[in-house]
This record gives structure tokens, C-alpha cells and sequence, in this order.
């Protein structure tokens, strides 16, 4: 399958609109466990974006820094978290020395990443003994999600299976990148029903509301709008997201973090 790419510059403007949608709870609360109460030193969210999460930790480190290969996701990001120190760059090779930060994550940005290995040896060796790095994103090859971009953008899925890895997978590659312990456990699960009027007058169609539509052709994205349109059913949303860690030697105790 030829790679499909996502166009955050073109959507940068409307893609903090999913978080008026839906809460994220358990993101947040997962995110804020893997920093701990302590202040850090130093955090990086590589994959950035907006700056939306890299604001709910901007008090747990005297210094938070942010990366992602997107013009126009910094700019709004600079404007959410002024403090924040961005960089436009790859998370193939992070810019700063080695164990410079405490913790590094990254929230629904992995699948982005074309060389994970390169990352996650990136992101051990940037980390300080004991640092930990905290991935959230979906798993399509679990089978236990029913979402209406899959139903009426058919190709999505396929998409989804070649651009996500299992988290299984994850917590094997990040052993093999160096890290003394990993584990992987459901985060969040994202619910919600809706009209397909209420969807199309609400714009939860458009293209940046999440990254499955922008990678589609004109062509496949349109004829699935075509779909919802004559659809009589509603549109569901339930699926989960699962947080994948990986601590270095001299961490706390990492079963501390799950919650299921």
C-alpha cells in the first residue's frame, strides 16, 4: 500500500476542535501519572501539535519542549503555551543532547513516525536514567472498536492497520530499543452517537477532524460523505486508546501507572 500521509499544516486550524467533542479523561489522567507529582527538570512531547497536552503538564518542569514536523501546528502551539521551547523537526532525530529530559511522550502521534526504532532509540537516548517514554494512540488490529469513519470511509481501516503498530509490538520494540521495562494498558475509551445531520451540521465530517480523512483521496473522502448522507443510521463512536511505557534503569515502580 503506497504510504498516505497527513497534511497537519492544512488542518491545523480546526484540529483542537476534538477536544469540545470529547474529554479524554483518561488521557489526561495517564499522562499526568507518567509525570508523577515531583517537578521535573525537563519534558518533551515529540508530535506535538497544538500544544493541548504539552499545556496540562507545562507546570510539572521548568522546562517543557515540544516537537513536530508541522509549520502550523507550532504556531499554535507557541500561542498556547508560550513557555514551551519548539522545534520544527523529525522524531527520527531529535535535536537535543543526550539525556537531556526527564520524560518524553507522545499522544495520538506515533502512527505519524515512519521509522519507530529510529525514534524510540532517539527518545532512550535523550531520556535521563530513570526517564520514562509514554506512547497513546489506537490499536486497530485488537478488533474491539466500532467508529464511523471506519463504516462510512472504508479504506480507513486498512490505513489505520498499516500506519498503527499492535501495542504488543510497541512493548517489544522499545526492549529492543533499550528500555529495562515495558508495559501497555487501555487508557481512554471514546463514545459518542450521533445523527448523520447532527455530524454533517456540526462539521465532525471535515477533514481536520481527525487525521483518517485527510490521509483519503479526494475521491474516497467524498464518497463517503455521499454515504453519510443518505445514511439512516447513526453514527457511533466507541473505541479505545492504549498507552504503551517504557522506563529506563532506576525508574519508580512502573506498575504504578495502570489502571486496568
Amino acid at each position: 500500500m503506497a504510504e498516505r500521509v497527513a497534511d497537519y499544516d492544512r488542518i491545523a486550524h480546526g484540529y483542537d476542535w476534538r477536544y469540545g467533542l470529547h474529554e479524554y479523561a483518561g488521557v489526561r489522567e495517564t499522562l499526568l501519572s507518567f509525570v508523577g507529582s515531583t517537578r521535573h527538570e525537563a519534558i518533551l512531547e515529540v508530535g506535538c501539535g497544538t500544544g493541548h497536552w504539552l499545556s496540562i503538564v507545562q507546570d510539572r518542569a521548568a522546562i517543557v519542549a515540544g516537537l513536530d514536523p508541522s509549520r502550523e501546528m507550532l504556531r499554535h502551539a507557541a500561542e498556547a503555551v508560550p513557555r514551551a521551547r519548539l522545534v520544527r523537526a523529525s522524531a527520527q532525530s531529535l535535536p537535543w543532547r543526550d539525556e537531556a529530559f526527564d520524560r518524553v511522550f507522545c499522544v495520538n502521534a506515533l502512527h505519524h513516525v515512519g521509522d519507530r526504532m529510529r525514534f524510540f532509540d532517539e527518545a532512550r537516548r535523550v531520556l535521563k536514567p530513570g526517564g520514562g517514554l509514554l506512547s497513546i494512540g489506537k490499536d486497530p488490529h485488537a478488533d474491539r472498536d466500532q467508529w464511523w469513519v471506519y463504516d462510512y470511509f472504508p479504506e480507513t481501516i486498512a490505513i489505520d492497520r498499516e500506519r498503527f503498530a499492535p501495542v504488543r509490538r510497541l512493548r517489544g520494540e522499545l526492549a529492543l530499543a533499550g528500555f529495562t521495562w515495558a508495559e501497555s494498558f487501555e487508557a481512554d475509551r471514546i463514545e459518542a452517537v450521533r445523527s448523520p445531520a447532527d455530524a454533517l451540521s456540526a462539521g465532525i465530517v471535515d477533514r481536520a477532524y481527525t487525521s483518517q480523512l485527510t490521509v483519503l483521496s479526494d475521491e474516497e473522502y467524498e464518497a463517503g460523505v455521499a454515504r453519510i448522507r443518505t445514511a439512516t443510521a447513526d453514527l457511533v463512536t466507541d473505541f479505545r486508546l492504549y498507552a504503551t511505557v517504557g522506563w529506563l534503569k532506576g525508574s519508580h515502580q512502573p506498575s504504578a501507572l495502570s489502571h486496568s
